[in-house]
Parts: C-alpha cells; sequence; structure tokens
C-alpha cells in the first residue's frame, strides 16, 4: 500500500469518525431538549394530572345526564412558552409521557386560547394558562370548553355571529332589564310569581329584538354557541341550587358594570335561561338545535302570552328592575364611548394597512370588543394567523376585522419599521411567512 492510499485511508475514516461524532452530539441534544422539557415540567404535570383527574371525575358524575353523553375529551394545557402539558397521548406520537401526563412544545402556527384546535393529528381541548385559581371557576372553563369539543355531534352547529347592536344603549338597557327580571324569577320559589317575572324579561328581549330585527339570527346563534357551553360549565361545576345562585349573583354584579357587552353577554343569558328552563321541569334539552331561541323555548316551558300593547307593558314594568340606575350607568358610557368612538374611526382611516383573510386563526380578550360602525369590529389583545404569516397586538394596540371577516386592518401603517421578514410598530407585530 502506497502512502497516498494510507493518506486517504486515514482522511475517509477521520471524516467519519467526525460524521459520527457530530450525529451523536446532534442525537444526544436532540434527546437532552427533550429530557429538558419534561424534567423541567415534572412538578407541574403532577398538578395537571391531579386537574385532569379532577375533570374525568366530574363528567363521570355527570355521565350524560346534561346532554346524553360523557363530556370527558382530550385536553391540552399551555403556558406563555408554549409548554403543552395534555391528558392524552397525542395520535402523531409527538407528546412525552412523563408518568403523569404528556408533555411537548405547541406549534407557533397555533394560537394559545381557551378554544377547540386541531393539531397533533387530532381535535383537542386548549386551556391556556394560567387557569383561574378558584375552583369553581376553573371547572367551568374547562366544562365549557369540553361541551365545544362536543357541540357539533349534539346537533347545535351554528352560524357566524356578529352582535354589534348590543353596544348601542338602548339595546344594552333592555338586555340588562331581561337579566334583572329573569334573575328574580330565578330567586322565587313561587310559581305565579316566576311566570310573571318571566314574562316581563321576555318583553324586554321582544322589543329589542323587534327594534334590531337584522341581529335576531345572531342573537340566537351566539346564545345557543355560548350560552350554552356556559351554562354547562356552571351546572357542571356546582353541586346545589343554592350554590348556583350564589355564582349566578356574582355574575350579575360583574355584568352589569361591564363596559363591553358585545363578544360575552351570551355568556351571562345561558346561565340565566338555562336554569329558568330547569326550573320549569320541562325537557328542554332535547329540543335545542342550532337555529333554537332559547327565549322562545323559555316562553313556551312556562306557557306565557305576551301582552297586546309591548311598549305600555315596558312602562308599567321597567321600575321594579333598575331602570333609573341602568340608564345613568349607560348615559355616562355612552358619553365616553362616543368620543373614543370617533377617535378610533380616525385611526383607522388614514395611514392604515389592510391584509386579506383567507385561513384565519384568532385569539382575543372577548371582553374588549368594539365595533366601528360602517369599519368593523376592534380587537385587543389579537393574535392573527393567516396565509402571509403571524399578526400581533403589542401593549395596548389594536386591530379592526371587517363585518365580513375577510379583511384585517392595521393602524400606523407610515410608522413601520421592517427587519428582514418582520414588520414592526410599537402598536403590532407582523412576522411575514418566508
Amino acid at each position: 500500500m502506497n502512502s497516498l492510499d494510507m493518506h486517504l485511508i486515514k482522511t475517509f475514516l477521520l471524516s467519519s469518525f467526525i460524521m459520527v461524532l457530530t450525529l451523536s452530539i446532534n442525537c444526544a441534544a436532540h434527546g437532552t431538549e427533550n429530557n429538558n422539557v419534561i424534567l423541567s415540567d415534572s412538578n407541574k404535570c403532577k398538578e395537571y394530572s391531579n386537574v385532569f383527574q379532577n375533570i374525568q371525575s366530574i363528567c363521570n358524575i355527570d355521565n350524560g345526564k346534561l346532554w346524553g353523553i360523557n363530556l370527558y375529551a382530550p385536553i391540552l394545557c399551555i403556558d406563555a412558552n408554549r409548554t403543552v402539558w395534555g391528558n392524552m397521548k397525542d395520535k402523531n406520537g409527538e407528546l412525552l409521557f412523563n408518568g403523569n401526563c404528556y408533555v411537548g412544545k405547541y406549534p407557533n402556527d397555533k394560537n394559545i386560547a381557551n378554544s377547540i384546535m386541531d393539531v397533533y393529528g387530532q381535535k383537542w381541548v386548549t386551556i391556556a394558562l394560567p387557569f383561574p385559581s378558584d375552583s369553581i371557576e376553573r371547572n367551568t372553563l374547562f366544562c365549557h370548553e369540553m361541551f365545544h369539543y362536543w357541540q357539533d355531534s349534539l346537533g347545535h352547529t351554528t352560524h357566524i355571529y356578529n352582535n354589534v347592536h348590543i353596544d348601542n344603549k338602548d339595546a344594552r338597557v333592555l338586555l340588562k332589564l331581561e337579566w334583572n327580571a329573569y334573575y328574580k324569577a330565578c330567586k322565587t320559589t313561587d310559581y305565579s310569581t316566576c311566570k310573571n317575572l318571566i314574562l316581563d324579561g321576555l318583553v324586554f328581549r321582544k322589543i329589542r329584538q323587534k327594534k334590531y330585527v337584522k341581529y335576531y339570527p345572531d342573537e340566537i346563534a351566539f346564545e345557543i354557541h355560548e350560552g350554552l357551553a356556559q351554562y354547562t360549565g356552571r351546572k357542571m361545576s356546582v353541586s346545589t341550587d343554592s350554590i348556583y345562585l350564589h355564582i349566578l349573583e356574582q355574575d350579575m354584579n360583574t355584568y352589569m358594570i361591564k363596559e363591553e357587552l358585545v363578544r360575552n353577554y351570551a355568556y351571562l343569558s345561558g346561565v340565566i335561561i338555562g336554569y329558568l328552563l330547569d326550573k320549569s321541569g320541562n325537557d328542554w334539552k332535547q329540543q335545542i338545535n342550532g337555529n333554537s331561541d332559547l327565549g322562545l323555548m323559555l316562553q313556551n316551558a312556562y306557557n306565557i302570552n305576551f301582552p297586546s300593547n309591548l311598549d305600555m307593558h315596558f312602562q308599567e314594568s321597567k321600575d321594579k328592575y333598575d331602570y333609573n340606575e341602568i340608564i345613568r350607568f349607560e348615559n355616562r358610557r355612552d358619553s365616553v364611548k362616543s368620543i373614543e368612538k370617533q377617535q378610533l374611526v380616525e385611526l383607522f382611516t388614514y395611514n392604515i394597512k389592510k391584509l386579506p383573510l383567507k385561513n384565519m386563526q384568532i385569539s382575543f380578550d372577548p371582553n374588549s370588543v368594539v365595533p366601528l360602525e360602517g369599519i368593523g369590529n376592534i380587537y385587543k389583545k389579537a393574535r392573527i394567523i393567516d396565509n402571509w404569516g403571524i399578526l400581533e397586538t403589542i401593549n395596548d394596540g389594536v386591530v379592526v376585522i371587517s363585518n365580513d371577516w375577510k379583511t384585517v386592518i392595521i393602524p400606523y401603517a407610515d410608522s413601520v419599521v421592517v427587519k428582514g421578514n418582520v414588520e414592526e410598530t410599537d402598536k403590532w407585530k407582523l412576522t411575514k411567512k418566508e
């Protein structure tokens, strides 16, 4: 063997050694990364495993009493660092079991939200961490989202809704009067009194729906979609009527002073109307579909007939339900909001950027949605994913989504700083797909 052959052999062996060493280091690093996920979260995994067991116990106790099926479902709890804790093995085998639950990393192209998501090859209930420390609120959240997981299969499929009219003062006043009447009906034990109180609530509801007849399908769809989910969450999370009514009182106090109701009011309506439907003894859950009107179902359950003159009935009954206090609150809000809305209209008229929405995912704060007439709805704390990339609001930044859900509008287009595939202002950040 000559010296050249020997040199080639040494070179080959050295190269092979380097390649094997590199592969070993890469594999070790990958294994270390997975192990770090497990080891760093072993304590939390035990905590979340206990939560999963508690939720499963709640579902097993109900075991179909509410909706005919056990509502337990695949669940992912996700923190701000996108670490995932799951209650079940995923179909793709991407989550690693550590003895208590399944752990992994949540994809960046998915939003972290209390929602239903397709990820790891299947459908999941997703819970954004931290969840509520109060056990009833925590259980309500999990059961609410698990109901969404099964809702379509129960025949409750609804259409897209946009209840922008609820931002108007008179619509809010009528809604609050309706709530107050129903709440009094929830608390009384006398059937005749209960029926009369429900009648008053239904009159307030009917007047609102006649004035905003265009949004009637949106109102009933929102109540079926989110109202029934919240009713389910509350119903499964408390053991007695007295606890249910105590929590309802807290909800009433919270919602009566909310500044924004457009994207959240059905949460309270569903809890109240659901309780009254249960109280009637009517087997109402078997009658529900995606087009059901909970108000009409309530009317039928108590065999209520409307008065011939709704306006006269309104004038005669409104003062029994804190009308003056409601009006004072709504007048103050209306004066402030009119100024804020004018400023927002100007913000989204000039120096704006528009992006098309084709395959949108969105997470946002449902308690801060503000309608802008002729433009769309304002969203805060929003993260939007579409074909063009990921758009995130920063700090107190806001974006608008058009009423037809086909366009997102971004302000401060003249203040954009571009770095590679990232466009950014101090109010929003757009990371474009490369």
